[in-house]
């Protein structure tokens, strides 16, 4: 497996379980968490702190994981963050539309946790071989 230990995350999700669950995979894989209960929550959270990786729910009220993660691709700021799609709804037509707007992957929930912590050190792993290049 990839050491993911000192990444820096953000979660947005706007169930407050699903924000615990992986808050608390995360900190035991050693990352440091950084929550957003809204997209807008999440672009304040950016102003503050660039993340290494976000994980972002696609189904959350006003706007939806697709919007962000369109806005987010827009911006030179935030448009290397690698970002990985967390859903209860992963079927084909949501997968290609993550990926087509930038996403690096898209995590089915309920989540494997051997599977989500390889999938979150892949995308880091390649971030930091983008950066070197």
């Amino acid at each position: 497996m990839i050491m993911i230990k000192g990444s820096n995350i953000l979660i947005v999700d706007d169930s407050e379980t699903n924000l615990v669950l992986l808050e608390a995979i995360l900190e035991d894989a050693g990352c440091n968490v950084e929550k957003a209960f809204s997209a807008k929550e999440a672009l304040l959270s950016l102003t503050k702190n660039i993340p290494d990786l976000i994980l972002l729910d696609l189904l959350m009220p006003n706007e939806n994981g697709f919007d962000l993660l369109k806005k987010l691709k827009a911006n030179n700021i935030f448009k290397t963050i690698p970002i990985i799609i967390v859903t209860a709804f992963a079927n084909n037509d949501n997968r290609v539309m993550a990926k087509e707007l930038g996403a690096v992957n898209v995590i089915e929930k309920p989540i494997n946790i051997k599977e989500f912590l390889d999938v979150i050190g892949e995308a880091l792993n390649d971030s930091i071989e983008i950066q070197k290049n």
